[in-house]
């Protein structure tokens, strides 16, 4: 007969109602504590972890970080805001978020799953991840603090950070874009590569994942360079065939946003 799988020890549990309270019990114990937004993650995690935490620390009372607000030149999103929220309220403002935060797993797991919880335990193909760099998205940490998203995706490996809210600067009037992805299987499955491409009078970007690779952002006069630049970037990818994944996530992306309406 096989041994029973031990159960993990029951954490403790705080349900604190401001952000200074949150922080005070990070403080309290150490690295030994984790932050719960919408759990899709995290508590999967859990069970698979070896060691149990010692406390988690559920955020949904705290209610600025459920909040969007809106300013002169940006937006800021709430890390509670979940990922269906921001998709729809996001639209009128970045059309291709519709179509990029559309590919998060599924509606279920978009209705409880966080922006900013995705995003501190989000692995290097994610959607998520790649729209807020496409986009210059800079982060607000609890205390205030302001972090470049290119500098939190660069310290996977660190404790995940207490994020208050995403900070998203407004694209240009006349800016099109589009997204691909390409995925494993043809109904859902791990992400090969995606790409989010953005045409404007200025100029150029391309922001791509694919593999074990964090996302970058490339920057070019117009499509065509874009793709050029892109190949001469082989080395990044793990393998030629992520490479390939890539540059065909890309090309559909371009195409989607040349077509596209201002």
């Amino acid at each position: 007969m096989n041994d029973p799988v031990p159960a993990l020890a029951a954490p403790d549990y705080f349900l604190p109602g401001t952000i200074a309270e949150a922080s005070d019990l990070l403080t309290r114990y150490d690295s030994r504590a984790r932050l719960l937004a919408g759990g899709q993650t995290l508590i999967p995690e859990l069970y698979r972890s070896d060691g149990a935490v010692d406390a988690l620390i559920d955020l949904r009372r705290i209610a600025e970080l459920g909040r969007i607000e809106w300013y002169a030149g940006h937006v800021e999103i709430g890390a509670m805001v979940t990922i269906a929220a921001a998709r729809t309220e996001l639209a009128r403002s970045f059309p291709v978020v519709a179509t990029c935060l559309g590919h998060v797993a599924n509606s279920a797991v978009r209705n409880r799953a966080t922006l900013g919880g995705s995003l501190a335990l989000a692995d290097p193909a994610s959607e998520i991840s790649t729209f807020l760099l496409a986009y210059d998205a800079r982060i607000i940490l609890a205390g205030g603090e302001l972090c470049p998203v290119d500098r939190l995706l660069a310290g996977r490996g660190d404790a995940p950070p207490f994020i208050r809210a995403i900070r998203l600067p407004f694209p240009a009037a006349q800016e099109r874009s589009g997204f691909a992805e390409i995925l494993r299987r043809r109904s859902g499955g791990r992400s090969l590569a995606m790409a989010l491409a953005r045409l404007g009078a200025g100029g150029a970007r391309l922001t791509v994942s694919g593999g074990i690779c964090q996302p970058f952002r490339i920057e070019a006069t117009d499509g065509p360079a874009l793709l050029v630049a892109l190949a001469a970037r082989s080395p990044t990818f793990d393998a030629p065939s992520t490479r390939s994944w890539v540059l065909a996530a890309a090309r559909r992306a371009i195409m989607m946003a040349q077509d596209a309406t201002c």
